[in-house]
Order: C-alpha cells, then sequence, then structure tokens
C-alpha cells in the first residue's frame, strides 16, 4: 500500500493542488501490476532471434497466451515456433501485458515483465494446472509431443498505469503483492453506482473532499483501499479519492461499506449547513 501522492512523477499536482487528501491508503504500483496482469490471458513475448535467424540477437516480438503462477507468467510453448527456438539458446526475455478498452492506449495500463525463462516440461506441476485453469482448451496441444511448458522468472519490471502513473517496481513487492480481490467485480460495481448513485457520488466528494462546484461526477476505479471518482470543474476533469476504513477483503463488502459512507456524508453535510 502507498499514498496517492507516491503515484505521480515529478511535475504533477503538488498536493496543495489535490482534491484530497494525496496521503490516504492506496494500492502500490506492485498491487496494481499484479492486480492488472492477474486479469490478462495474453501478451507479447520477446525474445532474442537464435543464431540461424537472421539477423540474429535482434529482439523478436511474438504473441502468447499466459497466465500467473504464483507472481510467474506460464507459457505453452510449441518446440516449431520461432520464440521457443529463441530461448532454448538464449533465456532472456521479456513479457508485455497491457489492458484492453476503448480509450486513448497510451492511457490504459500495462506491465513490461523482465527475466529468464525455463523449460519445465509436460508435467509441470502447479505451473500447467494455472495455465491450464486459464485456458481448459489448451490441453489439447499436450497430446502433441514438441509442446512443453515455459515458465518466465520475473527479474525486473516497470509498470505504467497511465499518464502520470508509472515506476520500475522492486521485484520482491511484485512476489509480495496479491491481485485485488475487488478486481473481478469492478467493472459491475462501477456501472451500478454511475447509473444508479450518481447522488451519492455527489456526496461522497462534497464531505470526504474539497471537491466544490462540479457540474458532473463519475466513479472511475475501485480497490480493496477506497475508490476513485472524477469530478469536471472549470478546470477540467480532476481526481478525487474516498479511502475505506479497513481494507475490504471481497467484493461481498462493497455494498455495506458504501451505504455506511453515504450513511455519514449525509450527516457530516447536515452538519454543516446547520447554523
Amino acid at each position: 500500500m502507498m499514498s496517492t501522492q507516491e503515484n505521480f512523477h515529478a511535475g504533477s499536482r503538488s498536493a496543495q493542488d489535490y482534491l484530497y487528501d494525496p496521503d490516504i491508503p492506496t494500492p502500490s504500483h506492485g498491487e496494481r501490476a499484479r492486480t492488472m496482469a492477474a486479469g490478462i490471458r495474453s501478451g507479447t513475448l520477446c525474445t532474442l532471434l537464435n543464431a540461424t535467424a537472421e539477423p540474429a540477437g535482434h529482439p523478436y516480438g511474438s504473441l502468447v497466451t499466459t497466465a500467473l503462477s504464483d507472481g510467474r507468467p506460464v507459457f505453452l510453448l510449441s518446440g516449431l515456433a520461432e520464440h521457443t527456438r529463441n530461448l532454448t539458446e538464449d533465456p532472456r526475455c521479456s513479457l508485455l501485458l497491457t489492458e484492453a478498452g476503448d480509450d486513448n492506449p497510451l492511457a490504459l495500463g500495462r506491465v513490461t515483465l523482465l527475466g529468464h525463462a525455463e523449460n519445465l516440461g509436460k508435467d509441470a506441476g502447479a505451473a500447467r494446472d494455472d495455465y491450464l485453469a486459464a485456458h481448459p482448451q489448451a490441453a489439447y496441444y499436450l497430446e502433441f509431443g514438441d509442446f512443453s511448458f515455459w515458465r518466465l522468472e520475473v527479474e525486473s519490471l516497470r509498470y505504467i498505469g497511465g499518464f502520470g502513473r508509472m515506476s520500475w517496481v522492486d521485484v520482491d513487492e511484485w512476489y509480495g503483492a496479491a491481485p485485488d480481490p475487488l478486481a473481478p467485480a469492478a467493472a459491475g460495481i462501477l456501472e451500478h453506482m454511475n447509473e444508479d448513485h450518481r447522488d451519492a457520488l455527489s456526496e461522497y466528494c462534497l464531505a470526504f473532499s474539497r471537491a466544490r462546484d462540479f457540474s458532473e461526477v463519475t466513479m472511475t476505479g475501485i480497490d480493496r483501499y477506497g475508490f476513485e471518482m472524477s469530478v469536471v470543474t472549470d478546470d477540467g476533469a480532476r481526481p478525487v479519492r474516498v479511502a475505506f476504513d479497513a481494507p475490504l477483503d471481497g467484493a461481498d463488502q462493497v455494498r455495506a461499506t458504501l451505504v455506511e459512507l453515504v450513511k455519514r456524508a449525509r450527516v457530516q453535510l447536515n452538519d454543516q449547513r446547520r447554523p
């Protein structure tokens, strides 16, 4: 967990310009990267062209399906594939995972994982189980003799969460982080709040932030530590974050937590209106 202020690189707004307390709890970049990577099933594997290819030694990118197993990306690769030949000769590689969406691609999240790949063979234990849980149809390929599981041992990684949110993440932080338990339900929660509870979003902003003169408010993200909104002001769209009293363990706790927060917001706003 880190403060929101740590999410932004130099040149972004100062703490005095925030519409909320920039030190409230928010996911660390390691947590954000693990959460994003856990939900992505394919990426670009970059290897180094083997000595029989032209031009040998150059970076070679290819599309692969993947799944995380204890923080390590796992692949099921054919021995006939160029990237497998490359890894057999030089195991250094990187994997680029990117979020999908209709927004500007540069505003979406991505993470590049760098390290060395290891051939685990067909009987890869937990790595095999985790991969097939994500790609059950891939069990068909195990009937062919040239397919085997490979695992990327992550040694370094770069996380980019959109404009102004980026860093090299400590590898121990990556391995120590856990995917956010709200992530699988986040899209549905945002849709519900934005369609049915706009009044509550406004009350959150008025009670728990410095946002006042805004014409529109949208919930843009939610995680175990709190949620984020975007308010439209005369200065354009501005972010607002509200923290939960304690981290949530699952999506089943979200409704009661948001209801309690809006009750508290209304009490606070009523107290402010009294003469």
